[in-house]
């Protein structure tokens, strides 16, 4: 459902723009979420044990994010085409969770 051009952009900006933006805020030692008198701009200081914090509000809202653009399968939520919506194919799925 989505093309590749604009995975490459949306990979490209998050991982050149955004993640290295967010990362400087969070683990420098003057970002806007860590300072070192133990107070930010946003309330307490962050203590990010081994950036995993960082790594999954990033991914999570990227995903979030990626998921709106997307938006629904067409014919997803449509009542007239509701019965003629086929599933997942369950042979195809669980090999790919393994």
């Amino acid at each position: 459902r989505t093309q590749l051009k604009g995975f490459g952009i949306f990979t490209v900006l998050l991982t050149s723009i955004i993640y290295p933006v967010v990362v400087h805020w969070a683990w420098s030692g003057n970002g806007i979420f860590n300072y070192g008198d133990g107070q930010s701009i946003v309330g307490p200081s962050l203590i990010d044990f081994a950036g995993s914090g960082v790594v999954h509000l990033v991914g999570g809202i990227g995903a979030l994010t990626g998921a709106i653009f997307v938006g629904p399968r067409k014919g997803r939520w449509d009542p007239a085409t509701e019965n003629e919506f086929e599933g997942h194919s369950i042979p195809f799925c669980v090999p790919r969770t393994q």
